[in-house]
């Protein structure tokens, strides 16, 4: 893919014309398309939708092609514009919006937008969306006071001053700033508990590394490690607040493709 990128861009400064250009990018993806269905097997035309219910039983619904399938699950209000993408992030001003220049993944595409929120506007969202059954894409630095084995994530896991005998009090502001912490990995956001007065105790991932990673696959997190850890997520505009939709239509200051918050 690089490679025939860069042999476009050759063609490019060459003055070929654009007629060829698109040619050759045709053979260029024909060759990467070929080289995945060599090694990931070609894309199915149709495909059963299969699941295990709670006793372990396998259920089967029907066949789809993978449009219908999209069509059926997807929801009637779905569309990129309504999920918002929100940050906590200490070192900037909250209620303002950021764009990250260069960070589409297309050239068609739109570049990382986002509103940097405090957590406990980050908080009420995704509670709201968990009460309504609406899991969230979140990502957040999972390597910080987590057991892997015990898929257990608290500020208490590991005694590091006690330890050494050295201070480890770099606030959430000053992690970012020394790149000592940062958003390193995406999860699912499924679930959260609360105490008697409706306020978050603790929060439950759904993790991709397997089922004998954690408990089962799932990391459960203190509330005071989602302050601390927690980044980002993108939510449906639905769950964000009067002040937080006001600040979508701030102009956007732009930040360098290589932020610290990329």
């Amino acid at each position: 893919m690089r490679g025939g990128g860069y042999h476009l861009r050759e063609s490019f400064a060459g003055r070929v014309s654009q007629q060829e250009l698109y040619k050759e990018k045709t053979l260029i993806l024909a060759d990467v398309y070929r080289m995945l269905s060599l090694c990931l097997g070609e894309p199915p035309v149709t495909f059963t939708w299969r699941y295990k219910d709670k006793e372990g039983n396998i259920q089967q619904l029907k066949d789809y092609t993978p449009q219908q399938f999209y069509k059926e699950i997807t929801p009637a209000d779905y569309s990129p514009a309504n999920y918002i993408m929100i940050m906590n992030d200490p070192t900037r001003d909250y209620y303002q919006l950021y764009e990250v220049q260069n960070s589409r993944n297309t050239y068609e595409g739109v570049n990382w937008a986002y509103i940097n929120l405090p957590n406990e506007d980050i908080k009420k969202a995704a509670l709201a969306s968990i009460k309504n059954n609406e899991a969230i894409y979140t990502s957040c630095d999972v390597g910080k006071q987590s057991n892997r084995e015990s898929g257990i994530l608290a500020l208490t896991m590991y005694d590091y001053q006690s330890l050494f005998g050295v201070p480890f009090d770099m606030d959430k502001k000053a992690r970012i700033l020394t790149h000592q912490s940062e958003s390193a990995h995406a999860m699912l956001l499924i679930g959260c508990d609360t105490d008697e007065n409706d306020v978050p105790v603790k929060w439950e991932f759904e993790n991709s590394w397997g089922a004998q990673a954690g408990n089962k696959g799932y990391l459960t997190f203190t509330d005071e490690w989602f302050n601390e850890y927690m980044f980002r997520m993108v939510i449906h505009r639905n769950y964000l607040d009067e002040k937080a939709i006001h600040s979508l239509h701030q102009k956007a200051i732009q930040l360098p493709a290589w932020d610290y918050m990329k």
